[in-house]
């Protein structure tokens, strides 16, 4: 490995997208390929709606570490919604919102998870170093004076405490992730905090073989986002020393 750029994510409240099917919208333990790439594109001031931005998310590779995988809580919504139509109303479209909402009215509940106080640490880096764009230094910069806000799955999931990016030239990421950590002890968040190093969840190719514990398959690679089209992303677990630092 060469120049690694490392970040902390905490938040109050986060959720990190999983299918969501029906009424319930549920939330993974730790954040997607396309969730960082996202945080980071908003970063730099990218568009949704950009050209660029499948590429700048395919060029990046991460590896996140759970240091605080935080409370599920759940939030529970309702809406009025008119009936659905049928016979010879079906398919009539309405006038206004007041046109729809005029005959009988339907209530649908939906449920959103969260996790709460939840804190990771991510290394990020590029597969191409020629791509403009997804330069370590330029999202160094923009994670501490960002064009767009940052939150952590939802707007309403403000980040607690700014990301703290340092760019780190490490040969392993177990020494990177402990080079941070050190740094960062020097400077604690939290008075008497003390980190303990769990297993990280890295993306293809920032590992060996011999080093993976388990692999599973994420649909969060993007490859639309006008069209929110995400492809399936093997996603690898390799474990790390436990370790503490002291306050």
């Amino acid at each position: 490995m060469a120049e690694v750029l490392f970040f902390q994510l905490l938040a109050p409240f986060a959720s990190f997208g999983a299918i969501a099917v029906g009424e319930r919208r549920e939330t993974a333990l730790h954040p997607a390929h396309s969730a960082l790439a996202g945080l980071l594109a908003a970063a730099l001031g990218m568009e949704r709606s950009a050209p660029e931005i499948e590429a700048f998310a395919a060029n990046l590779a991460f590896a996140i570490r759970t240091d605080k995988v935080g409370a599920p809580t759940a939030d529970y919504h309702t809406a009025q919604t008119p009936p659905s139509r049928t016979g010879r109303d079906k398919g009539r479209g309405w006038h206004s919102r007041r046109d729809e909402l005029s005959g009988e009215r339907k209530t649908i509940l939906s449920r959103r998870d969260y996790r709460s106080d939840c804190r990771f640490t991510v290394a990020a880096t590029e597969r191409d170093v020629s791509v403009p764009a997804s330069s370590l230094a330029a999202i160094a910069q923009n994670l501490r004076q960002p064009l767009f806000t940052l939150y952590l799955g939802r707007k309403s999931c403000p980040l607690g405490a700014p990301p703290d990016p340092r760019i780190i030239d490490c040969g392993t990421l177990a020494d990177g992730f402990t080079a941070y950590d050190a740094a960062r002890a020097e400077r604690p968040l939290f008075i008497g905090e003390r980190l303990i190093l769990d297993p990280i969840f890295v993306t293809q190719g920032l590992v060996s073989e011999a080093e993976i514990t388990r692999r599973q398959s994420r649909r969060d690679q993007v490859t639309s986002r006008a069209a929110w089209r995400f492809d399936l992303r093997d996603e690898l677990e390799t474990p790390l020393p436990r370790t503490g630092v002291s306050p």
